[in-house]
């Protein structure tokens, strides 16, 4: 049975709704953010050509608004609170991060658009030797285990930096010691972070999600390196399994 908008967001905000127990406002926000996310995609559908890139150029857009607007709110009750994050600091590119199926197929083809045959070739190589260690594990251990270079990290900073998924553009911090000491402890140890800001990155899955919902299509986050290897190895065949409703690698 095909769920609602409602069920498909709520769904994607179970692990997020218990930060805000408290404060049920707060619940009823996101979730009106994310449906709020949901209608702004509208205006793009499956028969447009480069669909996926559209779709993640929407979500990229609209987290940057939100982001934005929450951590101004943030600052304005904390003048204190900076971002720590700058060029050449790389300490969280270590770590497993998701990435949408969108967000997956607008990097395939920008790599394809700027990177040469071989560079490319290379690439997926990389992200196939990452990818299997899925294949002895499930995704929850992976993702767990998961401690390695992201192999778009060149020389401390991100090759694909203008299409980076929206989690890295989530995933900020306000001291580069916390970040060097959970680096140190392979993420054993957390990095503080601001709930209300974190969240971002969710509201945009959840709301995707739900708009992809409606036209039978698995919007549901995926493992990074499992994804990227299996679009990089077979692009059309992946997109079209994807816009058939069936699960990509590492999907979750």
């Amino acid at each position: 049975m095909k769920k609602s908008l409602d069920e498909v967001i709520d769904s994607i905000l179970a692990n997020v709704y218990p930060l805000f127990e408290e404060h049920p406002e707060l619940k009823k926000l996101l979730r009106d953010m994310s449906l709020a996310v949901c209608a702004d995609s509208g205006s793009i559908s499956p028969e447009q050509e480069l669909f996926p890139s559209l779709l993640a150029q929407k979500g990229i857009g609209l987290f940057e608004a939100n982001f934005n607007a929450i951590l101004g709110q943030v600052q304005s009750l904390d003048p204190a609170f900076k971002i720590a994050c700058g060029a050449g600091c790389s300490y969280c590119c270590s770590s497993h991060i998701t990435v949408t199926p969108q967000e997956g197929f607008h990097i395939g083809l920008h790599l394809a658009a700027t990177r040469s045959a071989d560079e490319f070739t290379e690439l997926a190589e990389q992200c196939l030797a990452i990818a299997a260690g899925l294949e002895s594990a499930t995704l929850e251990e992976y993702a767990k285990n998961y401690f390695q270079p992201c192999p778009f990290l060149k020389a401390d900073k991100c090759s694909i930096y203008e299409v980076r998924p929206v989690l890295a553009r989530n995933w900020i911090s306000t001291d580069v010691e916390a970040c060097r000491k959970s680096f140190d402890s392979k993420n054993k140890i957390s990095v503080p972070q601001n709930s209300l800001i974190m969240v971002q990155k969710d509201l945009i899955y959840a709301g995707q999600a739900a708009y992809l919902a409606g036209f039978n299509i698995d919007g549901n986050i995926c493992s990074f390196m499992p994804l990227m290897a299996q679009i990089m190895t077979d692009f059309e065949g992946t997109y079209a399994k994807w816009l058939s409703g069936e699960k990509l690698a590492g999907q979750m």
